[in-house]
């Protein structure tokens, strides 16, 4: 390639991407998929989220001028889809002036519907420029095709599976991690956990819990730490969220409330037993075939699903993952740099 191609190429200004779903809440997952965008796009395009308000309007500035400031749009990921709610940030017909690209979704389809939200949703998906869309597992993708007339939808493992984790050593001792969350209605009833840890620590494991979370979203997961009252456990917060993947990965079993501590667990390979049992948490148990890991903050047979033998989660099953979602990242790349 000769210099005067090489300076050609370099003066084409690099597409500019805008980035639309839950972030800068400081919740775990979103800060993760905010990290993956970057990874797989990130040298390839100019990557922004595109809302600079974390309340109601979500924008500063008009809306029309925010779009024309893009080439194309990227909505996801995480449970976007909400059929009975219809966000102000993530569904905005605005949007369509651009290419649209729906990216590792979910739909929390149990949850019930509005007639009216599905109906927005699905001339949304319908348009002509929405170009791709991606969901995160088979059940989502069914829904999607059924109540949204898609039958295009791709099925990609959530794209967390994709992303570098940060490299851990396994400390002497065996650990068991816990991962629990603020709630707006009020503390967990935490009973049946603290048997889980009284079992774990008999068979000679230390328990660490863990706050998955940012901001105001750290802050007031670690504010419901308080309400787990456990001697001896250990207590790690920090706003350095590969820190907190690196606290889940140091684990020997890991019990979370959180979608996204479980994958990141799962892609280092600790069996994190699920505390919440929601449709995401079960297809995603369902997709790596581990129903013994499936289980109920309150279920009374919560600490059955700990053994200080438990099977870590299979290389196989882990690197089909990591392929399957970087596989979905390279083609989303490959349609944007199509436009």
């Amino acid at each position: 390639m000769s210099p005067d191609t090489s300076s050609r190429q370099s003066a084409i200004p690099r597409k500019k991407i805008g980035l639309v779903g839950f972030f800068g809440w400081g919740n775990f997952g979103d800060e993760l998929f905010v990290e993956t965008y970057k990874q797989a796009l990130g040298p390839s395009f100019d990557l922004s989220v595109i809302h600079d308000l974390i309340e109601k309007p979500y924008f500063s500035h008009s809306i029309d001028d925010v779009v024309a400031d893009y080439d194309a749009f990227i909505i996801g990921g995480g449970d976007l889809l909400i059929p009975r709610y219809l966000s102000g940030l993530y569904w905005r017909t605005e949007y369509l002036a651009k290419p649209v690209f729906v990216h590792s979704v979910g739909v929390p389809a149990s949850s019930g519907h509005k007639r009216e939200v599905v109906r927005h949703m699905r001339e949304f998906l319908c348009h002509a420029n929405v170009r791709r869309v991606a969901a995160r597992d088979e059940e989502s993708a069914g829904w999607i095709v059924k109540h949204m007339n898609r039958p295009d939808v791709l099925v990609e493992p959530d794209m967390v599976c994709a992303l570098n984790l940060p490299p851990v050593t396994k400390p002497d001792k065996p650990l068991l991690g816990i991962v629990t969350r603020h709630r707006k209605t009020g503390a967990d009833d935490y009973t049946q956990l603290a048997k889980l840890c009284e079992k774990a620590v008999r068979a000679g494991f230390g328990i660490r819990q863990i706050v998955l979370g940012k901001g105001f979203t750290g802050r007031n997961d670690f504010a419901t730490t308080n309400a787990f009252a456990f001697d001896g456990k250990d207590v790690i917060y920090s706003e350095d969220i590969w820190d907190q993947c690196r606290a889940i990965g140091e684990c020997t079993v890991l019990a979370s409330t959180k979608l996204h501590g479980t994958i990141v667990a799962t892609m280092y390979g600790v069996p994190s037993v699920v505390l919440s049992p929601n449709d995401k948490n079960c297809n995603f148990m369902r997709r790596i075939d581990r129903p013994d890991l499936l289980s109920d903050l309150e279920d009374p047979a919560l600490s059955d699903h700990f053994s200080p033998s438990m099977a870590p989660i299979a290389q196989d099953v882990r690197q089909q993952l990591a392929l399957g979602a970087a596989s979905g990242l390279e083609r989303l790349k490959n349609d944007l740099a199509s436009l």
